[in-house]
């Protein structure tokens, strides 16, 4: 069910810090349709700092029209801030199932 106001429909998460069982924390984002609408279709972002979780990560996450315009808003900040960033677009980073 929708909630009345759709600045009540934030982002969850949750973080299994043992992940699957193999020591590395697992971080679980859930995007509900009324965060996506609101805050990151237009680009605003949500963040997060979740070294105060003991979970040494700070999360950004912003929405983007395309794949090229997410690309670019990171290309940016990358180029403004002068910071060199790996450009992984074609590594696998799904997470493996064990079994």
């Amino acid at each position: 069910m929708m909630a009345t106001n759709p600045r009540d429909e934030k982002l969850v998460f949750a973080v299994s810090p043992a992940g699957q069982g193999d020591g590395v924390p697992i971080l679980l984002v859930g995007v509900p349709n009324g965060a996506w609408e609101y805050y990151m279709k237009d680009g605003k972002t949500h963040h997060f700092d979740l070294t105060k979780a003991g979970v040494p990560v700070k999360l950004l996450l912003f929405g983007a029209e395309s794949h090229a315009a997410a690309m670019k808003v990171i290309d940016d900040a990358m180029k403004a801030s002068g910071t060199a960033y790996l450009d992984e677009r074609r590594t696998d980073f799904a997470i493996k199932h064990k079994g």
